[in-house]
């Protein structure tokens, strides 16, 4: 199975024009006052605060109508303060995602299974956590993160056992963390697995901030660079039996940072796998790592399953699921469940035991598929419109710019 992890989306402003799917026309502001909902482009000049407390002021105790607070990092052409994060993507860039999305299956009720940035998002979609009981909160102070961030850096903490919303922060030297992972759960069971990521110093490297995946001969071997290895692998039949695939910051869908090259280079990775021998036995799911400040309006709470938390299950992110054993072409799922379910299903189908509390009691995704249906569903090519993945093996790599 392969997991494509974009950036910084929420269900609201990516998937509003997908028809059947929940969303609105207009949101809450802080007086109550509706707000409609407006076109925008996928290139965004602005980055809206997604910070823990970001997601504590738009939460507003459940009441959804504190986003007209929000401030944002900018580039030309915008203000800082406020952001207007009332807008959804129009349907002219993001149209590989809308063709995977009613071709295959779209998840709608998918939870971030934390209520901050991209930093311990990334944890949980690996470790289904980010600490116990002091849950890493924000991204690490220096961009860069990880085990091998400059000295001085500093990494942020709630504690889990203090109510909502685990405020404030407690600040501690460094940005490297240590728990169990699903990588070492595969490996127990023999497994295969690697972790394509475009550098190895970037927010959006999961196991380079876990202490002992950093500090493990496997790191060298398992993590790999750049990111578009992946479509090397998946021509030369060398594709593990499970594949994390973290973007290019131009192809990742965040806002300031990105263009419009996401929906292209998530189709040319599912172009690639369903001309391959991979298609018959290969799960793809494409999710977005934190819904990026962007409006919401569905009201997040605990999952059936899973106990209530002060910190964890933050604002919708979106997630498609691409496979020839889809229940339904076109399925669009309103079950209630968190990112994590990624993790339940990879406990499922290789049968190895749960990491948290958090994928032990939920959804496992499983509803979305029928692996013995009569006939499989078949993939049309989609026009990924003369984009070319820059990073490729034999490309000079970058450093990172990474939020």
């Amino acid at each position: 199975m392969i997991v494509l992890i974009q950036e910084n989306r929420s269900v609201d402003n990516l998937f509003h024009v997908l028809p059947g799917v929940d969303t609105v026309n207009y949101g809450l502001n802080s007086h109550n006052q509706q707000v409609p909902l407006t076109p925008t482009s996928l290139a965004s000049s602005y980055d809206p605060h997604h910070t823990h407390l970001a997601f504590v002021t738009e939460y507003n105790g459940g009441q959804m109508n504190g986003f007209d607070h929000e401030a944002a990092d900018c580039s030309s052409g915008c203000s800082s303060a406020p952001a207007n994060v009332y807008t959804y993507v129009q349907a002219s860039d993001i149209a590989n995602y809308l063709q995977l999305a009613s071709g295959f299956a779209f998840a709608d009720h998918v939870l971030q299974p934390n209520q901050g940035p991209s930093y311990p998002a990334h944890f949980y979609l690996v470790a289904g956590q980010s600490g116990q009981p002091m849950a890493a909160a924000e991204n690490a102070s220096n961009t860069q993160g990880g085990c091998d961030a400059p000295d001085g850096t500093t990494l942020s903490y709630v504690d889990l056992n203090d109510p909502f919303p685990g405020l404030p922060e407690t600040t501690k030297p460094g940005a490297c963390v240590d728990f169990p992972t699903i990588f070492d759960e595969l490996d127990a069971a023999k497994v295969t697995w690697r972790y394509y990521s475009p550098y190895q110093d970037t927010l959006w490297n999961a196991p380079n901030g876990i202490k002992h995946l950093y500090e493990s001969p496997e790191f060298k071997t398992n993590v790999v660079y750049p990111e578009g290895t992946i479509l090397t692998d998946i021509a030369n039949g060398t594709l593990p039996g499970v594949s994390y695939v973290v973007p290019f910051k131009a192809y990742s869908d965040h806002p300031q940072i990105a263009g419009t090259n996401g929906p292209n280079w998530v189709a040319t990775v599912t172009n690639a796998v369903a001309a391959s021998p991979y298609w018959k036995s290969t799960v793809v799911f494409v999710l977005w790592d934190d819904w990026g400040g962007w409006y919401d309006h569905y009201v997040p709470h605990p999952p059936s399953g899973y106990p209530s938390d002060p910190y964890e299950f933050g604002m919708r992110v979106p997630l498609i699921a691409v496979s020839p054993y889809v229940r339904q072409r076109g399925l669009i799922d309103h079950t209630q469940r968190a990112a994590t379910s990624v993790l339940g299903f990879i406990e499922t189908v290789f049968r190895v035991p749960a990491l948290t509390y958090v994928d032990a009691g939920g959804d496992n995704l499983m509803g979305l598929f029928d692996f013995n249906a009569a006939s499989a569903l078949t993939y049309t090519k989609l026009d990924t419109h003369g984009f070319v993945p820059y990073h490729m093996p034999s490309a000079p790599r970058l450093r990172p710019r990474g939020r």
